[in-house]
């Protein structure tokens, strides 16, 4: 929200003072035997009904606050599926409304059933069908290191403070001091094998410069059940089917409208899934908004293979995760995961939403001291341990759907990918 300041009235005070000097009368002189003895008058002229000092006052101009919507900021809404299948599209551009400093869009929609043969999927009609048709491209990358970044990290999706935004690494570096180091979960995870996540980059002709690209992503499976040699730059995968929309050949993870560019490859927003497999069970977290920013090179399968990413400094990997997303995540882990972990009421979930002014906030339900030991059920302790303490601290700062409440935390991600192949979909002939 914009905030705006008047300046203080000011006061000036002036002071005037004046003097009056007596002299000769032009006169002939009477007396030359006595010198002249008149002194100047220095007396000030008070005449009554005078009051001295004298002041004035100065006023500060008003100032008129910025209007948040001039320039009008709706420039667009993504389409969307509806819970009846249809395809629901946005006009363009919104009604602007300003609300205390900061503009809310409102858009009006438009929903429609897709043709014959077609399903909605991802924001559009598309042809209906199963994982079991889909035809793999040779360009597959497989992630070899993914971590959550620092602050600094990567892209500005407010645009409130022209910085990038990802409190979602403050977190997490708040939550390592509880005993739970998210990176460290996931190198663990990638080195064996655990997290599979595939890239596949279609319409790539050069690693110089290209548009046209369309970017898709899958959940992976060991075509050799050797994990040792995954990151080897040649290694072969099975794609999971739920990383189709159901009904669909349509990947979930999908960047249309992707290019390269002096060699970085650039793609987004849209919307990523990152499955988290811990104890057996995924932390699903759906990221919105998402784009993708990386140095593409050549991998080890040659000119017309998949591709190496990140460079020295890695990708750029950044989105935001709506709050009841995050808080139906954990419910989903905790419900399949760790029973151990109790609740202040049974009767409710472990996280729940609710509405504070113009915030989204989380609240715990989560008993403290839950009873979570053994080897096996570390993680949980660790969750049980930390998750009241940053519920509380969750603190929203994306405004996804622009209804003039935050709703979402913003997230930043570093990647680096090596070359791969896919030989088809887990349980497909």
């Amino acid at each position: 929200m914009r905030k705006y300041t008047s300046l203080s009235a000011a006061l000036v005070a002036a002071f005037s003072l004046g003097a009056v000097a007596c002299g000769d009368d032009g006169g002939e002189a009477t007396d030359t035997s006595s010198p002249d003895t008149t002194q100047p008058d220095t007396t000030p002229d008070t005449t009554p009904g005078e009051t001295t000092p004298e002041t004035t006052e100065e006023t500060t101009p008003e100032v008129t606050p910025t209007d948040p919507c001039e320039p009008n900021p709706c420039s667009g809404k993504a389409a969307e599926c509806n819970a009846e299948g249809q395809l629901v599209t946005y006009a363009a551009p919104g009604a602007c409304a300003d609300e205390d400093g900061e503009a809310v869009c409102t858009y009006t929609p438009t929903a429609a059933d897709c043709d014959a043969g077609e399903v909605c999927a991802a924001g559009a009609c598309v042809a209906a069908g199963d994982a079991c048709s889909y035809d793999y491209d040779a360009r597959v990358s497989v992630i070899s290191q993914l971590e959550v970044a620092d602050e600094d990290c990567c892209f500005d999706f407010g645009g409130r403070d022209d910085a990038p935004d990802n409190a979602f690494g403050g977190l997490l570096s708040l939550a390592t001091t509880f005993g739970f180091d998210v990176n460290a979960t996931l190198a663990e995870q990638i080195q064996s094998g655990g997290l599979i996540l595939l890239l596949e980059t279609r319409g790539v002709t050069s690693l110089t410069s290209g548009s046209g690209i369309t970017v898709n992503g899958f959940n992976g499976a060991d075509a050799d059940a050797d994990a040792s040699n995954n990151l080897s730059g040649t290694a072969s995968f099975l794609v999971e089917p739920n990383s189709f929309q159901a009904g669909t050949a349509m990947p979930l993870i999908h960047f249309p409208d992707s290019a390269i560019a002096s060699g970085v490859l650039a793609a987004g927003p849209a919307q990523f899934r990152l499955n988290l497999p811990v104890l057996g069970t995924a932390l699903e977290l759906v990221v919105d908004g998402t784009q993708l920013e990386a140095a593409v090179s050549e991998g080890a399968l040659g000119a017309d293979g998949g591709l190496a990413m990140g460079g020295v400094e890695g990708g750029k990997l950044g989105g935001f995760v709506g709050l009841e997303n995050l808080a139906t995540a954990f419910n989903t882990y905790l419900d399949g995961a760790c029973s151990c972990v109790a609740k202040n009421d049974d009767s409710q979930p472990y996280l729940g939403t609710a509405v504070s002014g113009s915030k989204v906030t989380i609240t715990s339900n989560v008993k403290n001291g839950s009873a979570c030991t053994g080897e096996d059920e570390d993680t949980c302790a660790q969750i049980a341990g930390f998750l009241p303490a940053i519920a509380g601290l969750i603190s929203p700062d994306i405004d996804g759907d622009d209804d003039g409440i935050d709703e979402a935390i913003s997230i930043g991600v570093r990647i680096w990918a090596t070359s791969a192949k896919i030989d088809g979909t887990v349980g497909c002939e």
